[in-house]
């Protein structure tokens, strides 16, 4: 005889078959069954995270040994050219050189600067460490726990279930007893 057909023996002979035919549409109750074997289920994802990555470089600058650069001979070249061209002028044309000499003695002040700071150069060069960072993105591959898979044996029977949760040393049943064919 099957084990299908011995436990619907067993339950009709204990009187459920009474409370099934009284009106109750079957009885439940709980029971705990030894577990066997749990076995978790992986999945593989990739993840990825945001890392700061930074390093030093070295940066050459040159430093001015002059604090004030070209504008002050530039400004004196412009004064001395205005005084020299509202020396040519005369009447109203006098305004006009002075403002010509101007711009003329502040270009040719302003070049001549600018060829002697080259010729002597413009200081020395100095190599200052400089910290550079950036974002990278690093991937893992990571290992997760989906669900368990739990193997509990239950009236001599070995069954197989997937949980959320491992479930400890038992795991509880819920029996629901219905009476088949009446």
């Amino acid at each position: 005889m099957s084990i299908k057909w011995m436990t619907i023996a067993t339950v009709l002979a204990t009187g459920t078959a009474g409370t099934a035919l009284a009106g109750h549409a079957g009885d439940t109750s709980y029971v705990y069954a030894p577990v066997l074997d749990v076995e978790p289920i992986v999945r593989y994802v990739t993840v990825e995270r945001p890392r700061r990555e930074c390093w030093e470089e070295i940066v050459y600058e040159r430093t001015d040994p002059r604090p004030f650069g070209t504008a002050g001979q530039t400004l004196a070249g412009g004064l001395v050219g205005g005084a020299i061209g509202r020396q040519f002028g005369s009447g109203s044309g006098r305004d006009a050189m002075t403002l010509i000499g101007s711009f003329v003695g502040s270009a040719v002040a302003h070049e001549r600067a600018v060829r002697n700071r080259a010729v002597r150069g413009a200081g020395r060069v100095q190599a200052v460490p400089v910290e550079r960072c950036e974002v990278v993105s690093e991937r893992f591959t990571e290992e997760r726990i989906e669900a368990y898979r739990v193997t509990y044996e239950y009236q001599g029977r070995r069954h197989t279930i997937r949980t959320q949760a491992p479930p400890g040393r038992q795991i509880r049943l819920r029996v629901n007893v219905v009476p088949v064919g009446l």
